[in-house]
Protein backbone atom coordinates (compact mmCIF):
# COMPACT_ATOMS: atom_id res chain seq x y z
CA UNK A 1 0.00 0.00 0.00
CA UNK A 2 1.51 3.24 -1.24
CA UNK A 3 2.79 5.89 1.83
CA UNK A 4 -0.01 8.30 2.88
CA UNK A 5 0.72 11.83 1.82
CA UNK A 6 -1.57 14.14 4.21
CA UNK A 7 -2.86 17.94 3.57
CA UNK A 8 -0.24 17.64 0.61
CA UNK A 9 -0.76 20.82 -1.19
CA UNK A 10 0.59 20.53 -5.17
CA UNK A 11 3.03 23.11 -5.62
CA UNK A 12 3.65 25.30 -8.99
CA UNK A 13 7.17 24.60 -9.23
CA UNK A 14 6.36 20.70 -9.88
CA UNK A 15 9.24 19.06 -12.44
CA UNK A 16 10.02 15.90 -14.24
CA UNK A 17 13.11 14.23 -13.37
CA UNK A 18 14.02 11.40 -15.61
CA UNK A 19 16.95 9.16 -14.28
CA UNK A 20 19.32 7.11 -17.11
CA UNK A 21 21.52 3.64 -16.18
CA UNK A 22 24.90 3.84 -17.53
CA UNK A 23 26.20 0.45 -17.54
CA UNK A 24 29.05 0.75 -20.12
CA UNK A 25 30.35 4.19 -20.47
CA UNK A 26 33.12 5.75 -17.34
CA UNK A 27 32.81 9.01 -16.04
CA UNK A 28 34.81 10.62 -18.44
CA UNK A 29 32.96 9.32 -21.09
CA UNK A 30 29.83 10.09 -19.77
CA UNK A 31 30.45 13.38 -19.17
CA UNK A 32 32.22 14.12 -23.15
CA UNK A 33 28.61 12.82 -23.73
CA UNK A 34 26.96 15.35 -21.97
CA UNK A 35 29.33 18.30 -22.96
CA UNK A 36 28.79 17.38 -26.82
CA UNK A 37 25.33 17.22 -26.54
CA UNK A 38 23.33 19.66 -29.32
CA UNK A 39 21.90 21.35 -26.16
CA UNK A 40 25.50 22.51 -25.37
CA UNK A 41 25.28 21.99 -21.19
CA UNK A 42 27.94 23.30 -19.16
CA UNK A 43 29.04 22.81 -16.03
CA UNK A 44 27.77 24.96 -12.98
CA UNK A 45 28.38 25.55 -9.95
CA UNK A 46 31.27 22.93 -8.07
CA UNK A 47 31.76 19.55 -7.76
CA UNK A 48 30.81 18.61 -4.38
CA UNK A 49 29.88 15.31 -2.22
CA UNK A 50 26.32 15.24 -1.31
CA UNK A 51 25.43 13.01 2.19
CA UNK A 52 21.72 11.93 3.00
CA UNK A 53 20.52 9.91 5.80
CA UNK A 54 17.04 8.38 4.46
CA UNK A 55 14.03 8.24 6.85
CA UNK A 56 11.30 4.80 6.22
CA UNK A 57 9.31 3.18 8.72
CA UNK A 58 9.43 -0.45 9.91
CA UNK A 59 7.97 -1.52 6.86
CA UNK A 60 10.40 0.10 4.52
CA UNK A 61 6.58 1.31 2.57
CA UNK A 62 9.44 4.16 0.88
CA UNK A 63 11.34 1.55 -0.55
CA UNK A 64 8.82 -0.84 -1.10
CA UNK A 65 6.41 1.87 -3.26
CA UNK A 66 9.27 2.78 -4.96
CA UNK A 67 9.72 -0.99 -5.82
CA UNK A 68 5.79 -1.64 -6.88
CA UNK A 69 5.87 1.92 -8.77
CA UNK A 70 2.99 3.54 -7.14
CA UNK A 71 2.38 6.61 -8.50
CA UNK A 72 2.17 8.49 -5.23
CA UNK A 73 5.18 8.20 -2.87
CA UNK A 74 6.92 10.19 -0.79
CA UNK A 75 10.69 9.84 0.55
CA UNK A 76 12.42 11.55 3.76
CA UNK A 77 16.01 12.64 4.08
CA UNK A 78 18.40 14.57 5.53
CA UNK A 79 20.63 16.01 3.20
CA UNK A 80 24.19 17.90 3.56
CA UNK A 81 26.98 19.11 1.62
CA UNK A 82 31.35 18.33 1.78
CA UNK A 83 32.39 16.26 4.97
CA UNK A 84 30.67 12.92 5.40
CA UNK A 85 31.80 12.68 9.21
CA UNK A 86 32.25 15.38 12.12
CA UNK A 87 30.44 18.39 12.07
CA UNK A 88 27.41 18.32 9.18
CA UNK A 89 27.01 21.94 8.39
CA UNK A 90 23.88 23.35 6.87
CA UNK A 91 21.70 19.58 7.06
CA UNK A 92 18.66 20.47 5.34
CA UNK A 93 15.23 17.95 5.78
CA UNK A 94 13.89 17.41 2.34
CA UNK A 95 10.63 15.54 1.97
CA UNK A 96 10.41 14.61 -1.56
CA UNK A 97 7.07 14.04 -2.99
CA UNK A 98 6.00 12.27 -6.59
CA UNK A 99 2.40 12.01 -8.01
CA UNK A 100 3.02 10.36 -11.39
CA UNK A 101 5.98 11.61 -13.34
CA UNK A 102 6.28 15.16 -11.61
CA UNK A 103 7.99 15.41 -8.46
CA UNK A 104 8.95 18.74 -5.86
CA UNK A 105 10.09 18.94 -2.52
CA UNK A 106 9.66 20.88 0.46
CA UNK A 107 12.26 21.84 2.61
CA UNK A 108 13.23 22.56 6.43
CA UNK A 109 16.29 24.16 7.13
CA UNK A 110 18.48 22.27 10.48
CA UNK A 111 21.09 23.11 12.93
CA UNK A 112 24.16 21.74 12.43
CA UNK A 113 24.92 18.29 13.94
CA UNK A 114 27.65 15.92 14.67
CA UNK A 115 28.43 12.39 12.95
CA UNK A 116 30.78 10.31 14.32
CA UNK A 117 32.48 6.78 13.08
CA UNK A 118 34.83 6.15 15.52
CA UNK A 119 31.75 7.08 18.54
CA UNK A 120 29.87 5.18 16.10
CA UNK A 121 26.06 6.60 15.26
CA UNK A 122 24.20 7.89 17.62
CA UNK A 123 20.20 6.60 15.94
CA UNK A 124 18.24 7.74 18.48
CA UNK A 125 19.81 11.08 18.37
CA UNK A 126 19.24 11.70 14.89
CA UNK A 127 15.24 11.54 14.97
CA UNK A 128 14.98 13.12 18.70
CA UNK A 129 16.98 15.64 16.72
CA UNK A 130 13.70 16.29 14.28
CA UNK A 131 11.07 15.91 16.80
CA UNK A 132 12.67 19.15 19.60
CA UNK A 133 12.34 21.18 16.55
CA UNK A 134 9.67 24.21 16.93
CA UNK A 135 9.99 25.40 13.34
CA UNK A 136 8.04 22.26 11.92
CA UNK A 137 5.22 19.84 13.10
CA UNK A 138 6.57 16.30 12.58
CA UNK A 139 2.98 14.85 12.82
CA UNK A 140 1.59 17.48 10.31
CA UNK A 141 4.48 15.97 7.85
CA UNK A 142 3.77 12.77 9.06
CA UNK A 143 7.34 11.54 10.23
CA UNK A 144 6.29 10.34 13.56
CA UNK A 145 6.65 6.67 12.46
CA UNK A 146 9.74 7.20 10.93
CA UNK A 147 13.47 6.38 11.51
CA UNK A 148 16.64 6.27 9.96
CA UNK A 149 17.71 3.30 7.32
CA UNK A 150 20.34 4.15 5.31
CA UNK A 151 23.03 6.72 4.79
CA UNK A 152 24.83 7.36 1.35
CA UNK A 153 27.11 9.75 -0.13
CA UNK A 154 28.44 10.26 -3.94
CA UNK A 155 29.97 12.82 -5.57
CA UNK A 156 28.01 15.40 -7.77
CA UNK A 157 28.45 17.05 -11.17
CA UNK A 158 25.67 19.54 -12.30
CA UNK A 159 25.14 20.73 -15.96
CA UNK A 160 22.97 23.62 -17.37
CA UNK A 161 21.68 23.82 -21.34
CA UNK A 162 22.90 26.87 -23.00
CA UNK A 163 18.65 27.86 -23.11
CA UNK A 164 18.42 27.65 -19.78
CA UNK A 165 15.63 25.15 -19.43
CA UNK A 166 16.73 21.84 -18.65
CA UNK A 167 19.67 21.05 -16.00
CA UNK A 168 21.57 17.43 -15.64
CA UNK A 169 23.11 16.21 -12.81
CA UNK A 170 25.78 13.23 -12.54
CA UNK A 171 26.66 11.30 -9.98
CA UNK A 172 29.37 8.40 -9.21
CA UNK A 173 31.38 7.31 -6.73
CA UNK A 174 28.74 6.13 -4.33
CA UNK A 175 29.08 4.70 -0.64
CA UNK A 176 26.06 3.21 1.10
CA UNK A 177 26.07 2.75 5.17
CA UNK A 178 23.41 0.76 6.70
CA UNK A 179 22.48 1.67 9.84
CA UNK A 180 22.11 -0.86 12.83
CA UNK A 181 19.86 0.96 15.22
CA UNK A 182 20.65 -1.76 18.12
CA UNK A 183 24.68 -1.59 17.98
CA UNK A 184 24.60 2.04 16.34
CA UNK A 185 27.14 0.63 14.31
CA UNK A 186 27.77 0.86 9.66
CA UNK A 187 27.89 -1.32 7.11
CA UNK A 188 29.42 -0.13 4.71
CA UNK A 189 29.29 -1.06 1.05
CA UNK A 190 30.95 0.80 -2.07
CA UNK A 191 29.46 1.27 -5.65
CA UNK A 192 32.76 3.34 -6.68
CA UNK A 193 32.09 2.53 -10.94
CA UNK A 194 28.36 2.84 -10.93
CA UNK A 195 26.78 5.98 -12.42
CA UNK A 196 23.74 7.60 -12.20
CA UNK A 197 22.74 10.59 -14.57
CA UNK A 198 19.40 12.60 -14.07
CA UNK A 199 17.76 15.02 -16.52
CA UNK A 200 15.38 17.81 -14.65
CA UNK A 201 13.05 19.94 -16.11
CA UNK A 202 9.84 22.23 -15.22
CA UNK A 203 6.36 21.35 -16.48
CA UNK A 204 6.64 24.31 -19.23
CA UNK A 205 9.11 22.59 -20.71
CA UNK A 206 8.32 18.87 -21.41
CA UNK A 207 7.33 19.52 -24.98
CA UNK A 208 11.22 20.24 -25.75
CA UNK A 209 12.31 17.08 -23.57
CA UNK A 210 12.54 14.35 -26.18
CA UNK A 211 15.08 16.40 -28.73
CA UNK A 212 17.11 15.86 -25.20
CA UNK A 213 16.53 12.71 -24.35
CA UNK A 214 17.16 11.31 -27.69
CA UNK A 215 20.86 11.84 -28.11
CA UNK A 216 21.35 9.62 -25.03
CA UNK A 217 23.23 6.78 -25.52
CA UNK A 218 21.49 6.06 -21.92
CA UNK A 219 18.12 4.36 -21.23
CA UNK A 220 15.68 5.87 -18.94
CA UNK A 221 15.16 3.44 -15.39
CA UNK A 222 14.05 3.92 -12.39
CA UNK A 223 17.70 4.74 -10.69
CA UNK A 224 16.64 6.01 -6.58
CA UNK A 225 19.99 5.88 -4.40
CA UNK A 226 17.35 4.82 -1.45
CA UNK A 227 16.97 1.46 -3.15
CA UNK A 228 19.96 0.81 -4.83
CA UNK A 229 21.42 1.33 -0.83
CA UNK A 230 18.92 -0.81 0.38
CA UNK A 231 19.44 -3.60 -2.38
CA UNK A 232 23.03 -3.58 -2.58
CA UNK A 233 23.12 -3.73 1.98
CA UNK A 234 20.59 -6.86 1.67
CA UNK A 235 22.78 -8.78 -0.74
CA UNK A 236 26.07 -7.61 -0.09
CA UNK A 237 27.55 -10.82 2.63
Amino acid sequence: MAMENKQIKMPLDQRYEYKFSVLYLNRNEVENVIKSHPAMFHEIYFKRSVNNIYFDNSNLTSFVDNIEGFRDRKKVRIRWYGSLFGLCKEPTLEIKYKKGLLGWKERHSLKDFNLDIDKHFDYKSIFKYLIERKDFDIHKLDLQLLSPKLLNRYERTYYLSYDKKYRITLDNKMEFYSINPITNHFKIFSDEEKTVVELKYNQEHAEGARLITEYFPFRVTKNSKYVIGIERLRNWK
